[in-house]
């Protein structure tokens, strides 16, 4: 950061951290602006997602929790010794507040931004259109937003870095979060930016890019700093919750963290090895889509699915390329889910196929289809 930028805008800093200070149960950011409003502070919204994105990469002083329907909450970090550690760099949760209405979502991956052969903007717009006007609130991008160097011999650069997020800023779709809300995950090939210490990144430069800065350029884009993470829907007629597991490569037990899976193959022959504790898994990474499911060996009575999600990119054209996903509640208990498959043709029109029905009660058709 630059110091003289630093040192000008160090008083408002310190305003917005007590702001945030005063509400130890976290604020909105809707809540952050108008308080600031109140105190005659008016900023528009990239100088504003600014202050909090320095706030929350740069100073690690506060961090940000997400609600399925407030969105993003922030809230202080008091002990300096937090701020200080990587726990500011790495805290991340999502909680569902609302447990009666049903909800619908948007699945996509592996967008590649910086491999012309992969990025494709305009079907990006298509889908977030689409699925809009379709009633989704939220996208999950499992991993793989940008692709790092292009040529894989070589250290990625400086200059590379900045131009792809240079076309981000640029050319991603860009809805108010009124409409949709965008959470992204760290994948394999984001590691160059986001600096989990690549091999084949030079720290020597220290280039690298904390990705939940996006958030300044992107109101409604915000980056899970996490290859994975963990959703759980209540489900108040089995007394426990419906557990989704989201991860950008493909989920391997931590019983036996050394079984790959890389295809239906595997997991056929693996199955015994995939973890019971959560009831729908999704995944990347491998750009095709696939959907499995299998009674848990340990458990018979409780059924799994596993979807694999397909890459969004020029390669997929005419294919599936997205998931829409509904979440179905009865009686404040998530029932079942129906998974639709989203496909895009040469002109860029987006066509819905009914997909999967899930009951969270079990008694399911089995699935072993690749899409």
């Amino acid at each position: 950061m630059d110091f003289e930028y630093y040192y000008k805008r160090l008083p408002l800093y310190c305003t917005v951290c007590d702001i945030i200070q005063q509400h130890p149960d976290g604020i909105t950011d809707l809540e952050l602006k108008s308080l600031l409003e109140a105190k005659g502070i008016l900023l528009d919204d990239k100088d504003f997602f600014g202050v909090i994105s320095d706030l929350l990469t740069y100073e690690g002083s506060i961090q940000r929790d997400d609600y399925w329907n407030q969105g993003a909450v922030y809230s202080y970090i008091d002990s300096s010794r937090l701020r200080n550690s990587s726990y500011s760099r790495h805290h991340y949760s999502f909680t569902v507040d609302d447990c009666v209405s049903d909800k619908i979502f948007m699945h996509m991956a592996d967008t590649h931004i910086g491999n012309p052969e992969f990025e494709d903007f305009r079907m990006l717009d298509s889908l977030y259109d689409f699925v809009i006007g379709e009633g989704a609130t939220v996208c999950f991008l499992l991993g793989d937003q940008f692709h790092g160097p292009k040529d894989k011999n070589k250290i990625f650069s400086k200059e590379e870095m900045l131009e792809q997020l240079n076309s981000f800023i640029s050319f991603y779709p860009n809805p108010s979060p009124r409409e949709m809300r965008t959470y992204a995950n760290i994948g394999n090939h984001d590691e160059f930016i986001q600096g989990f210490f690549h091999p084949r990144v030079d720290y020597r430069q220290h280039y690298t890019f904390d990705l939940r800065g996006l958030n300044s350029y992107r109101p409604s884009y915000f980056v899970i700093p996490r290859e994975k993470f963990i959703i759980n829907f209540p489900n108040l007629s089995h007394d426990s919750n419906i557990s989704m597991h989201f991860s950008h490569r493909l989920y391997f037990s931590w019983i036996r963290p050394d079984v790959k899976i890389s295809g239906l193959d595997d997991l056929a022959q693996e199955k015994r090895w995939l973890d019971n504790r959560h009831d729908v898994l999704w995944s990347a990474h491998l750009h095709n889509g696939f959907i499995y499911s299998s009674n848990c060996p340990f458990t018979p009575e409780k059924q799994i699915i596993y979807l694999g999600v397909p890459s969004t990119s020029k390669y997929n054209l005419g294919g599936v390329v997205a998931y829409l996903s509904y979440l179905h509640y009865e009686k404040g208990s998530v029932s079942s889910m129906d998974v639709d498959f989203l496909r895009c043709d040469n002109n860029y029109h987006i066509t819905k196929e009914e997909g999967i029905h899930w009951d969270f009660s079990g008694n399911n058709k089995v699935y072993q289809k690749v899409l």
